[in-house]
């Protein structure tokens, strides 16, 4: 069976529930997405890819329980899950320990906040969003494509014009920064 990225995710989780052979649709389909992902997080290729084999693990039991529902894109589940399966492996190893634990901590602070301080942030975030793309420029466009896309920084560098993808991931990391400080700029405006 080819792979196709017009087969609805609805439809995979069908042919995965019929069969475990069907993870190779899965495993084509979002294995490069799931890799450009995690190198954000974690350079190390070789665990990477035992981290996305363990989430395609995941994510077929999940859809064989009965009381799964997929209330995100199969790509969003993925990632959430490699996320957190580095996170406890940062945790199990004390070179990442320090790191892990910021990263933790950031997370949780917007779980234990109520969901007006939630949805402030949120709203902050978009609004920050649209000032990026109405200031022109390219950044709106690299975090739109990486992000929502998945776009490697290879393919985004040639659709855009960089000399090479070291040119976007840098570009990437002051749009990031430049994001931040918007957001900041919102929530300091309202409190």
């Amino acid at each position: 069976m080819a792979i196709s990225t017009s087969i609805p995710d609805n439809e995979i989780v069908l042919l995965l529930k019929e069969s475990s052979a069907n993870l190779d649709i899965l495993y084509k389909r979002h294995r490069d997405y799931c890799m450009n992902f995690m190198k954000g997080i974690n350079n190390n290729q070789e665990l990477n890819q035992d981290i996305f084999h363990d989430a395609l693990i995941v994510f077929y039991e999940k859809v064989n329980k009965n009381d799964f529902t997929l209330n995100c894109s199969i790509q969003t589940y993925l990632n959430s899950i490699c996320r957190n399966q580095i996170l406890v492996r940062f945790k199990k190893t004390s070179k990442h320990s320090e790191y892990s634990e910021e990263y933790d901590n950031r997370i949780d602070d917007w779980f234990e906040e109520d969901e007006s301080e939630r949805t402030e942030k949120v709203q902050a975030t978009v609004k920050a969003l649209d000032s990026l793309k109405e200031l022109g420029g390219k950044c709106y466009e690299i975090m739109r494509r990486f992000f929502y896309e998945n776009q490697t920084m290879d393919k985004i560098a040639y659709e855009l014009g960089y000399t090479n993808a070291d040119n976007v991931k840098n570009q990437k990391s002051r749009c990031q920064k430049k994001l931040k400080e918007l957001v900041f700029e919102l929530l300091n405006k309202k409190g």
